[in-house]
């Protein structure tokens, strides 16, 4: 009974990451049947149902997400111990899953991942963006990019960078409207969002500290989109310091309300489901931190 529980939980595993009994068993190599009808031998092996199944929707139950969460982990750590001494006696090489925000590879890491595929020909990157946290329980991704309160206490995480926005507007802007000088000004003029930052701003200036609930005028997924429809005076937008910089400098934005800080300091870092990492894995992680440390 034991073992045929273990011969399962790979099959579980992959159904749970894929979402999907079709995929699932594309990756097992398995017909689609066959990977069903021991899925089902499992439930009444065990006496509950694991997954709720319609045409076009496979989701864990309470009870297969308590399993996976149980039995999951101890199938990904013997994958990567295997995958770790194999990789070890050999030239790296192999798949690495990577998942971030759009944006974080265009301002920060296109270089240092270009620069690792330079370096290590025959490592694979499959780079996947996302605009929503990542569960590295169950999605498919051996390194995810992920900010502040999205990253679970279980994950292993190394910080990257802390992002704090502060509020810039073309000074085409501020010649057809007042210049803010309270956050609650901010209402009189046309503000651009980005999207993950939602409409509640919250400011800070060290002594005092306020949320204005603005009405967007526009609203991006893009840091880059939002920073080009500040530069052409459509409106106030949040952008980090170190993107809004050069365009501060050769005077295209000006800094909005400069005592103020907004609310939305966060960390990036850079996160596994586990210590024990393929070479490859490790490899990238290295260059990425060594690359953004420069």
């Amino acid at each position: 009974m034991v073992q045929e529980f273990l011969n399962d939980v790979p099959l579980l595993v992959e159904v749970a990451r894929q979402k999907s009994f079709t995929k699932a068993a594309d990756a097992l190599g398995i017909g689609v049947s066959t990977l069903s009808r021991r899925i089902k031998l499992l439930e009444e092996r065990m006496g509950v149902l694991l997954f709720y199944r319609d045409t076009r929707n496979v989701e864990l139950t309470d009870n297969g997400a308590y399993l996976l969460d149980r039995c999951g982990f101890i199938l990904e750590e013997t994958q990567k111990a295997y995958d770790s001494v194999v990789m070890n006696m050999q030239k790296p090489s192999g798949l690495i899953r990577v998942c971030m925000f759009r944006d974080l590879y265009e301002r920060l890491l296109r270089d240092a991942i270009l620069d690792f595929a330079a370096q290590w020909p025959d490592i694979q990157i499959e780079l996947t963006f996302v605009e929503h946290p990542v569960d590295m329980r169950t999605d498919p991704y051996d390194v995810a990019f992920l900010i502040g309160s999205s990253v679970a206490p279980s994950l292993v995480a190394r910080r990257l960078l802390t992002i704090e926005p502060h509020l810039y507007a073309a000074p085409a802007l501020l010649e057809r409207f007042p210049t803010p000088e309270e956050p609650n000004d901010l209402h009189k003029l046309p503000c651009i969002a980005l999207q993950r930052f939602g409409n509640r701003w919250p400011m800070h200036n060290g002594n005092r500290q306020v949320v204005v609930e603005v009405q967007p005028q526009y609203s991006f997924s893009s840091v880059g989109v939002c920073l080009d429809f500040a530069l052409a005076g459509h409106g106030v937008a949040m952008i980090r310091e170190g993107d809004a910089e050069p365009d501060e400098k050769a005077g295209r934005l000006v800094r909005v309300l400069p005592d103020w800080s907004a609310g939305f300091v966060h960390d990036v870092s850079m996160v596994t489901g586990s210590s024990q990492l393929p070479r490859r894995v490790r490899l990238f992680m290295d260059h990425i931190l060594a690359s953004v440390a420069l």
